[in-house]
């Protein structure tokens, strides 16, 4: 992997993924954390359930957790970090209400 390098993010209800492309938009490395797999909080489809009927939510340290275990996933994959010129990212959580 030779820079300029471009660092992706996309942290969806279920997973925390990374892409990292070169200055072609060609892919280098692609990496990715599941919160119900890979991490411990007992999450469901990257969920938790609240007391209340139809209430889930998932607290911000499974992102967080999630972020250190992806960046060292890319570590151990011989990422070169002091390549990387631009960092960017997306979110999407899917929400549905039961009436």
């Amino acid at each position: 992997m030779t820079g300029p390098l471009f660092l992706g993010f996309d942290l969806s209800t279920q997973q925390l993924k990374a892409a990292v492309i070169d200055h072609s938009g060609t892919l280098q490395h692609e990496s990715s954390v599941h919160f119900d797999r890979e991490l411990s909080f007992g999450t469901t489809n990257g969920a938790l359930h609240g007391e209340e009927p139809g209430e889930v939510y998932c607290p911000v340290v499974v992102w967080i957790e999630a972020v250190d275990l992806l960046m060292d996933k890319m570590k151990k994959s011989g990422v070169d970090f002091s390549a990387i010129v631009a960092v960017s990212g997306a979110a999407q959580v899917c929400t549905s209400s039961q009436e």
